[in-house]
């Protein structure tokens, strides 16, 4: 296998032209065209270009954007809407070109960029497989072969041989992705397609796009399900306005994600309240046993900060390893460097794999922490019960203030990850407690 990117971007810029009014369209080239008539320098052509440029002013979708994706790598692309995020997909797939700099791709690409793209609607769903795989190289024979499996995975029964025009979005869906699962792509592009289907589908659809991976494929996947590109990525990229602001680790650019929404200033108000002081000892305590020296990553500008935080287990004695079922808790020292109207802190734990297993914080629990001036200091202890499956976790805190109108959104000033390993171990004698990712209330009775 080449060690050569799959995909290469430059410099990538890609704008539209947003004209004065209709007219515009068609004086703007003409007055160009006129000012090419004369040398670069002269006045006429200065007046004729100057003249053209008022017509129009120039919309960046994507700006200046380099990057590098090697083969079998999984990317996820995040960002609010209008960050570029389609723009720059369509510019990998090939179907719009940059206005300036390169991409170039080196492989077979299998997009899903929008419902309904690379169908003729006249055409039955048999028909539009042929199509389809004529647009990515294959003769009729080979799609043949591959048919059945197609029709197996997309699962519209008899609608196959119904013109695509009669679909549901969803059986659009179904088909779309069947298709580019099954062309042998070297490189797989999904965008926000998964979001239609029901979850059992989308659960196959997960599967599948593993298994693409795990044999050496490429995969580019955006969606604003976070969990998601977590779950699927070993790498995220962030898009703000059409420029890349971020290119790493995916939990770290989540975080960046939810960065860019800052409460409005002034907005909302503060919890009225004071918080109860430090106690001195259970601050030294803290800090003799700080664990954040030991994070992988760390970001954010500190505005709110986690001075230190230690792990203890019920009984008050730090540590990193803990028994299935028992209590832990985490001790957090916070400390305001600027006011802060509506501070918050949270948690997150999360698998081997990278997956997120749990996160909760004061919004979640209900907790209403008051406004914190510059230069308090406040501690919290978080205790959960550890209802994990045996296994090393990792452990993640921030700091941050909540959007007044939505806790769930907010702006982190000091994000902390890749703490632990955290090891939960299972000593007892029987059977496990219960299996899978996490323990859900239950009891068992007879009728």
């Amino acid at each position: 296998m080449s060690n050569e990117p799959l995909i290469q971007a430059s410099a990538l810029t890609k704008a539209y032209r947003i004209w004065d009014n209709p007219s515009s369209r068609l004086t703007a080239p003409l007055l160009e065209a006129a000012a090419r008539l004369f040398p670069g320098r002269s006045s006429p052509h200065r007046a004729l270009s100057g003249r053209a440029s008022r017509k129009y002013r120039d919309f960046y979708a994507l700006r200046d954007v380099s990057f590098s994706i090697a083969r079998g790598e999984a990317t996820g692309i995040i960002g609010r809407n209008g960050s570029g995020k389609s723009t720059l997909l369509q510019l990998i797939a090939g179907t719009l070109s940059p206005t300036s700099g390169s991409v170039r791709v080196n492989g077979r690409v299998s997009a899903l960029l929008e419902l309904g793209s690379g169908f003729n609607p006249e055409f039955t769903g048999r028909e539009n497989v042929f199509l389809n795989g004529a647009i990515y190289g294959f003769t009729h024979g080979e799609m043949t072969t591959r048919m059945d499996e197609i029709t197996a995975f997309a699962d519209i029964g008899d609608f196959i041989d119904q013109p695509v025009k009669t679909y549901s979005s969803g059986m659009m869906m179904r088909l779309a992705f069947a298709i580019a699962v099954n062309v042998q792509p070297d490189l797989l592009i999904i965008d926000e397609a998964l979001a239609v289907g029901d979850v059992f589908f989308s659960q196959k659809c997960f599967q599948r796009i593993r298994e693409i991976v795990r044999r050496g494929a490429t995969l580019i996947f955006v969606s604003h399900d976070m969990g998601a590109v977590q779950s699927l990525c070993g790498r995220a990229i962030l898009l703000s306005q059409g420029a890349m602001m971020f290119d790493g680790a995916p939990e770290d650019c989540v975080s960046r994600y939810f960065n860019l929404h800052r409460p409005a200033s002034g907005s909302g108000g503060s919890v009225p309240g004071k918080h109860p002081p430090v106690d001195p000892a259970a601050r030294a305590a803290v800090l003799a046993g700080d664990i954040l020296a030991a994070a992988k990553s760390r970001h954010g500008d500190r505005a709110l900060e986690l001075a230190a935080a230690v792990v203890v287990d019920g009984h008050g004695a730090a540590g990193w390893d803990f028994e299935m079922t028992h209590r832990v808790s985490v001790r957090v020292l916070l400390r305001a460097n600027a006011d802060i109207k509506r501070p918050s802190a949270g948690i997150q734990v999360h698998d081997r794999m990278g997956n997120l297993v749990f996160a909760a914080g004061t919004p979640q629990l209900r907790f209403a922490l008051p406004a914190l001036a510059k230069g308090e200091e406040v501690m919290l202890e978080f205790r959960v019960t550890l209802n994990l499956q045996p296994g090393a976790y990792t452990l993640s805190i921030d700091a941050a203030e909540f959007d007044e109108e939505n806790p769930n959104v907010g702006v982190f000033y000091d994000r902390i990850g890749g703490l632990g390993p955290l090891n939960v171990a299972h000593h007892g004698a029987g059977a496990l407690p219960f299996y899978g990712i996490a323990q859900l209330p239950m009891d068992i009775g007879y009728l």
